[in-house]
């Protein structure tokens, strides 16, 4: 029961601080406002993450597997149109915590994200220098599309992109 109940307060901390970064300057939420929102004490708070970092990171990773699990998405077998409207049609949902963590000055969180995974999966598939450009790649044109407001539709962005990614 107890593992249940702390995977209860994460929840509840993870959403009152996406809840505030969309309203407030990320710095500007403190450890207390934050716990304040959440209904929880700093002891639980301190028992389930060390920083705001950490549960960004967290909760991209969960975002991310949940993704991965649920999609599909395979570069391999997809193909690069497709591959790049089922990734940025993810992408879209986040648009505003995304903006949110960029504007914060964290989007470091979002390029290890991407890294991670991409690394990951195309280590098995692609040498190193392939993996890292694909990661970096995307990455970028993510953080583009973002700063640019996320303005062309998945559709359209991929229209754009397709041939860039030769397999």
């Amino acid at each position: 029961m107890k593992a249940k109940r702390e995977g209860l307060v994460s929840d509840y901390i993870t959403d009152a601080l996406l809840f505030l970064m969309e309203r407030e300057d990320y710095h500007n939420i403190s450890i207390t406002d934050l716990c304040k929102k959440a209904g929880v004490t700093r002891m639980s708070f301190y028992r389930n993450f060390e920083s705001k970092e950490d549960i960004l990171r967290k909760w991209l990773k969960d975002v991310t597997e949940q993704f991965l699990k649920e999609s599909g998405i395979s570069y391999r077998d997809d193909t690069s149109r497709d591959y790049i409207i089922t990734l940025f049609t993810h992408l879209k949902q986040y648009q505003r915590i995304c903006s949110a963590i960029y504007k914060a000055g964290l989007s470091y969180l979002l390029k290890d994200e991407f890294d991670r995974v991409f690394l990951s999966i195309h280590r098995e598939e692609y040498e190193d220098y392939k993996s890292y450009f694909h990661a970096g790649g995307i990455y970028n044109v993510f953080l583009l599309w973002l700063i640019k407001g996320c303005a062309e539709s998945p559709e359209e962005l991929a229209d754009k992109l397709t041939g860039m990614l030769d397999k």
